[in-house]
């Protein structure tokens, strides 16, 4: 028995130090990202941390090994169902209750932009865990060189937008204009990398080209306890809900004389609101 232990221990070590390695990669892609953890949480949550990233890493695997065949087998378009099951399974299995408010307006059958708010390694995860319709969204070069991960986007039909290559991500973005045109919603970042310090970033202005170009609805969409979650600063986890809300759609008519940086600073500021960092 206590050589059953010894091993349940040893694999749970492993286990967190993989998880660990691939989230680090992950976060510091960028430069602008801090390579050392800031210290934010406290002992409690380094000791539930070592639990818990096992636990997520088995999860993942387990949902990508049963999306994987089921994508490759089946249309996308038939499989949002699924998809959104097993992004609730992994978030469940780190210890994170997703709470979505709106969620019927997600099932419109016009395309549409959905703007968010970028705050965690996990938004992705949580963008699945609200699919209830075939959807794609645009997603940062690195994503798809991750085992297992990259697979599936590329699957599912996400569209690749490589950073600090202009020519390049305007390519992705007429990209992304086809598949509205197509009547398939958009899933979008305007802030285009994760937050810092828990405030919402400048928005880029790529994403109100493909808006303005598509006339395009937008849909304003918060996450709101993600980033207590998981910080890009801090390595470890936070178990706790995540409240997501969805906006009201900005229709192309009340936007449609305005300039892109109008439209870009009214879009900030709404999901600001949302969020509630202004009144």
């Amino acid at each position: 028995m206590n050589v059953f232990y010894a091993l349940l221990a040893l694999t749970a070590i492993i286990l967190t130090g993989i998880a660990i390695r691939i989230i680090r990669r992950v976060e510091i892609h960028s430069e602008e990202t801090p390579k050392s953890a800031s210290g934010q949480l406290g002992v409690v949550h380094t000791i539930a941390s070592v639990f818990l990233y096992p636990l997520g890493f088995l999860g993942f695997t387990v949902a990508m090994l049963i999306l994987i065949p089921t994508v490759v087998l089946f249309s996308p378009r038939r499989t949002h169902w699924m998809v959104r099951l097993m992004a609730r399974f992994i978030l469940l299995s780190i210890g994170v209750v997703v709470k979505v408010r709106g969620k019927e307006k997600l099932r419109r059958k016009k395309a549409f932009v959905l703007m968010f708010n970028h705050e965690s390694i996990f938004d992705a995860i949580l963008l699945g865990a609200v699919v209830y319709r075939y959807v794609t969204a645009l997603g940062a070069a690195y994503q798809f060189k991750l085992p297992l991960w990259g697979a599936l986007l590329r699957r599912w039909g996400i569209i690749e937008i490589p950073r600090k290559k202009l020519h390049a991500a305007k390519q992705s973005i007429e990209m992304a204009k086809e598949m509205l045109q197509r009547g398939i919603p958009v899933y979008v970042a305007p802030e285009g990398t994760r937050t810092t310090t828990g405030r919402m970033r400048e928005f880029k202005k790529g994403p109100f080209h493909l808006v303005r170009g598509a006339e395009a609805d937008i849909l304003p969409m918060v996450f709101r306890g993600a980033f207590q979650i998981k910080r890009k600063t801090d390595w470890r986890l936070k178990p706790g809900i995540v409240h997501i809300d969805v906006g009201d759609f900005i229709l192309y008519e009340d936007y449609r004389d305005m300039s892109i940086e109008e439209l870009q600073a009214y879009v900030r500021k709404q999901l600001r609101r949302m969020k509630g960092e202004i009144a």
